[in-house]
């Protein structure tokens, strides 16, 4: 299957060879032709190309890298897990286009205002006398009048409740944050998790097989593979692992060593593993004999119960018992 992507370096190309070989229909449609994506009240046309995602993978492997490393280690198959989910995932941002065909490009930061600078006054050096201290006479009518004005001023206090009020509602608002609407994959996990809350839920999306939350944690320590997270919608990221589906066989042989599992394919179909066993019901004595007849039990005495010799020839057990008389019984 041939994708419309542009490969400029060995790495790039290894990528591309891995998705042309890999990737579902569904994928090939999302990566040749883009997906829509909402911003700023707008909705654009959302295509990735091979430099961003080598972008987005350099950001995975630093979250791998230890604690004041420069490098980590990350191996092929999760390079290529990460290649997947990156042209896969609707809500990671790629380059923008707008209906017509043209990109979109941000709109240019105004420059910032130029600040007029104010040269301080510096201090008067000569030392203050006794009249730099006293306030300069005023008529005593003017001082009055002053006096009358800054009475006429001051708010009451039904003024200064509205105000303050009217303050605290709007750093109210200013608190609330705009919450996104949470993605209906997210919602559809949740909802099986409910339904089958014993089982861990194995989710296809596309190629993969997705586990999210808590039990994606425990299965990134039992299995080995690489913890990423899923933006759905919450505050912060969702836990998340996945596999390929033409290796989910050997994944499920381990997991089904110590957890159940429901597998939910696209098709909304549900199986769960290990097969639940049909209770085997135990019958009384009275209803096995309603089921077979009436079970007829042996007369046992402290008498020994009569041999039957009919079975054998009568010229034989009597040449028998000319020979041995009666050393020989029958029983």
């Amino acid at each position: 299957m041939r994708l419309n992507l542009e490969a400029t370096t060995k790495e790039q190309e290894l990528i591309k060879a891995y998705l042309e070989e890999n990737a579902s229909e569904i994928l090939a449609e999302k990566i040749n032709n883009g997906t829509p994506f909402e911003k700023d009240g707008k909705t654009f046309i959302n295509r990735k190309t091979l430099d961003g995602f080598m972008k987005y993978a350099t950001d995975e492997a630093r979250k791998l890298a230890s604690k004041g490393a420069n490098s980590a280690c990350v191996e092929d198959k999760v390079v290529y897990g990460w290649a997947v989910h990156y042209f896969e995932e609707d809500s990671i941002e790629g380059t923008l286009y707008n209906e017509d065909g043209t990109e979109c490009k941000p709109a240019p930061k105004p420059a910032p205002a130029k600040v007029k600078k104010t040269e301080t006054k510096k201090p008067d050096s000569r030392q203050a006398s006794l009249f730099d201290f006293m306030d300069p006479q005023q008529p005593e009518s003017e001082a009055k009048d002053d006096v009358c004005d800054d009475e006429d001023d001051q708010p009451s206090q039904e003024e200064i409740d509205e105000i303050l009020a009217e303050l605290a509602e709007e750093e109210a608002k200013a608190d609330v944050k705009p919450q996104k609407p949470v993605s209906p994959i997210w919602q559809k996990y949740q909802d099986l998790q409910k339904k089958y809350p014993d089982c861990i839920i194995l989710y296809r999306l596309g190629d993969f097989y997705e586990v999210f939350g808590d039990n994606a944690v425990t299965l990134s320590n039992e299995l080995g593979l690489t913890l990423t997270g899923r933006d759905v919608g919450l505050e912060s990221r969702v836990p998340m692992i996945g596999f390929p589906y033409h290796a989910a066989d050997s994944y499920i042989k381990r997991i089904i060593r110590t957890h159940k599992i429901a597998i939910a394919e696209t098709n909304g179909n549900v199986t769960t593993l290990p097969e639940p066993e049909d209770d085997i019901e135990e019958l009384t004595e009275a209803e096995m004999r309603e089921f077979d007849g009436d079970v007829v039990e042996p007369d046992l005495t402290d008498d020994e119960p009569t041999f039957d010799t009919s079975a054998f020839d009568k010229t034989a057990l009597c040449k028998l018992d000319e020979i041995f008389g009666n050393k020989l019984s029958v029983r």
